[in-house]
């Protein structure tokens, strides 16, 4: 799973970057089983703003709800993480050399 940097900017002019992380995720996928949200593919904005959402409260940068969240935000944009092509894998043999 590749991380996510996501920029938010709030209503109250508030703007962040943050980066996900697999917590993040997890908790995505229990609160969409939980709600029967359906699939990402099926919710696209609502899982990239929820990963915002998380990865904000995570880090201590938002300590409102999920529905809070929702009427408070104005703008969410995700975008991964460039893989960079040269860096070792775990368990990569040339580390070992």
């Amino acid at each position: 799973m590749k991380k996510l940097d996501i920029h938010i900017e709030m209503d109250n002019g508030d703007v962040f970057d943050i980066t996900t992380k697999t917590a993040d995720y997890l908790l995505f996928e229990v609160t969409a089983q939980k709600h029967k949200w359906g699939a990402i593919s099926e919710n696209p904005a609502r899982w990239e703003a929820f990963l915002g959402w998380s990865a904000l409260r995570r880090l201590g940068k938002y300590g409102g709800t999920w529905e809070a969240f929702q009427r408070e935000v104005d703008m969410v944009e995700g975008k991964q993480q460039e893989v960079d092509p040269t860096q070792s894998e775990v368990g990569d043999a040339s580390l070992s050399s």
